[in-house]
């Protein structure tokens, strides 16, 4: 049995080493594969450690990009200058008590794993939700609201509007948009049903009468708000705004994307005032995702046939076929207490192969895991089982994974004494372990890391966090000093291991590097001005695309137009190895339907066993294990596991 396993693996070894000798030969779909984030009915946002959870949980079955919340209810859900100026708020409560900037933190973990980040401008034009006063911003610019016909402050569906004509109200939106690309390092911006829009029963305010009467000759606008072309003119101006927010990103770095989540047309017109086919006709927009709610897939597939034309190929849907490359339709996975299991949301994706598009963005977060039958290991599984890059991105990676280096790799050098510390109760590292230095020791470290590309870098450390050590046994002023200008310069950063809010990846430079090994980052104990430990674990590099929007990272890509077969991934289960490529440490998960003997081993492509990693029965559930290859060459492995009779085999990259 052993020598059939070993041809076995030979010949699939042969096929592995002609399509991938290294991770540049990694063929990539071009496909958009969305989630969005937002901060109601879903608590990951809250808690810094579920978004490094969610992150890693979304890379690793095939999510290329995250839209999360940034505009919700007139609050900002990353600390915003502006609106602390003009309304005394700088973010939404529950972060400004932590502390926090959760899209600082969503950007980090995101970008960690290789994802592209575009804010959500989830609000838009709408001012509050069930508020009549219309909250802050109309209580502060009562001339913003909107009125109707009857000259009322009205509400559409809850939610009580500004008015998106309006040049101030406008200038607000654009400045928020303006402050995010300023300030962190993203991919883009998005708008969705509500910006660039206005509920069409609105447009009868002073201001807005004014305009029109200044372009009607003195006429009023029509009583009624469906007339076609008073509902033209308001949908013109909202285009014509839409232009202003597309050349401005454009101007601040025309590598962002400006994606749009319009309801479905024509009631995005009619109830909205959303011209899409307009919006794509003047090329002010990169993506687009139609909000195609639907709970059957039949349902989603007659809203398709609106979106791109009665049949496969087809002209006759409102996006053209020039523009399909934009389309990644919008689908819901959950609803209330409703959710949308893999069955029918396999079903839709292939209707969208089916018609040529490639990509969907998920409505939302909370419905892709195990709320909802682990809908992104179903897609993980099938669908998005090879890595994709976004379409527009011509053949370039814009997010490669960082480049992480630990505490114990080879590339580190150690000096002095440094005490190893495992996990329970001291804090447990960034891949469970991490070394404590005492103050004054002379103990020191430096991390020599192979730098990718010569570039500027966002610089991070890991700090391992327990409530019951660091508080009292960690100081507040951990010594990272970073080396850049080719080791000429340095930046120092003293990073407070004792508070809860800097547990995980805090930042520590922003720094120009060259490609090549080079010592990066060191530690130095005798720099400690507390007389506390310090702890030294992993540190990160990520790509800042801000500052260096032009390295290009070339990819091998095409667009796989087959369609995966329609099935629920099997109770038991081998999840995929992550991170994949790793250096030395990787976590493998696997599912048993039932408790059963488990044999995991991981083996060379010459079919030799490297380890084993379990053998011995194990309960049903979902489980982990870390597999290291310290000791290892760099290569191809390949991880084999068996239970209930079933055998399953995938593979990972360790590269040193």
């Amino acid at each position: 049995m052993y020598y059939k396993l070993r041809v076995l693996l030979l010949l699939v070894a042969a096929v592995l080493l002609t399509s991938n000798v290294n991770a540049q030969q990694t063929e990539y779909a071009e496909e958009i594969r969305g989630v969005w984030i937002t901060n109601v009915a879903s608590p990951m946002m809250y808690n810094k450690d579920s978004i490094a959870e969610a992150m890693d949980y979304l890379a690793s079955n095939g999510i290329n990009v995250v839209f999360p919340v940034v505009w919700n209810k007139a609050e900002t859900q990353y600390p915003s200058q502006i609106m602390l100026d003009q309304y005394g708020v700088l973010i939404e409560d529950v972060f400004q008590i932590q502390g926090r900037d959760p899209l600082a933190e969503l950007i980090t973990e995101a970008h960690r794993n290789g994802m592209e980040v575009i804010p959500w401008f989830e609000y838009g034009f709408a001012a509050s939700f069930g508020d009549q006063t219309g909250g802050r911003l109309i209580q502060q610019n009562p001339h913003w609201a909107t009125r109707n016909s009857a000259g009322q402050f009205f509400s559409k569906n809850g939610f009580y509007w500004a008015n998106g004509l309006h040049p101030e109200v406008q200038e607000l939106m654009l400045s928020l948009i303006h402050e995010v690309i300023d300030n962190y390092d993203i991919d883009g911006v998005q708008g969705d049903d509500r910006l660039p829009a206005m509920p069409s029963e609105a447009g009868y305010d002073d201001f807005t009468v004014e305009l029109y009467r200044s372009e009607h000759g003195g006429n009023n606008p029509p009583a009624g708000y469906l007339n076609n072309d008073w509902m033209l003119w308001r949908a013109d101006k909202l285009t014509n705004f839409l232009g202003r927010l597309y050349r401005g990103v454009k101007e601040k770095d025309e590598n962002l994307i400006v994606s749009m989540s319009p309801s479905h047309y024509n009631f995005s017109l009619r109830e909205y005032l959303q011209d899409v086919p307009r919006w794509l006709d003047s090329n002010y927009v990169d993506m687009i995702h139609p909000q195609l709610y639907r709970g059957t897939a039949d349902a989603y597939l007659t809203e398709l046939k609106g979106v791109v034309g009665p049949n496969p190929g087809s002209v006759g849907g409102y996006v053209k076929p020039q523009d399909r490359h934009k389309l990644a339709p919008g689908i819901l996975t959950r609803s209330g207490n409703t959710v949308y299991g893999p069955q029918v949301i396999s079903q839709m994706i292939s209707h969208n192969r089916e018609y040529g598009i490639n990509g969907e963005v998920f409505f939302f977060y909370e419905g892709m895991g195990a709320a909802n039958d682990y809908l992104a290991d179903s897609l993980g599984a099938t669908f998005y089982s090879e890595p994709a890059i976004l379409p527009f991105r011509q053949g370039q990676l814009r997010r490669p994974p960082a480049t992480i280096m630990n505490e114990t790799d080879s590339g580190v050098d150690r000096v002095g004494s440094w005490q190893a510390v495992i996990p329970s109760p001291s804090p447990p590292g960034y891949e469970g372990r991490s070394l404590r230095g005492q103050a004054g020791s002379g103990a020191s470290l430096t991390y020599n890391i192979d730098v990718p590309y010569d570039a500027w870098y966002r610089v991070y450390a890991y700090t391992p966090y327990d409530s019951n050590t660091n508080p009292n046994n960690a100081t507040t002023g951990a010594p990272y000093t970073v080396y850049h200008n080719a080791g000429e310069d340095s930046v120092v950063t003293k990073v407070n291991q004792s508070l809860f809010r800097n547990r995980g990846w805090v930042p520590i430079a922003n720094v120009y590097l060259e490609a090549g090994v080079k010592p990066v980052v060191r530690i130095k104990t005798d720099e400690i001005t507390d007389g506390k430990p310090v702890f030294a674990d992993a540190v990160m590099l990520i790509l800042d695309r801000s500052k260096s929007p032009d390295v290009d990272i070339p990819v091998q890509t095409s667009i796989y137009d087959h369609i995966p077969e329609i099935e629920r991934p099997r109770v038991t289960s081998l999840m995929p190895a992550y991170p994949n490529p790793f250096n030395p440490t990787t976590n493998i998960r696997y599912r048993l339907e039932s408790t059963t003997q488990v044999n995991m081993e991981v083996y060379d492509l010459l079919g030799r066993r490297v380890a084993t990693l379990v053998d011995q029965v194990m309960p049903a559930g979902e489980h982990q294990v870390l597999f290291d290859g310290a000791n290892l060459a760099s290569g191809m492995y390949l991880y084999r596991l068996q239970a209930g009779g079933e055998v399953f085999t995938n593979k990972m990259m360790l590269i040193k």
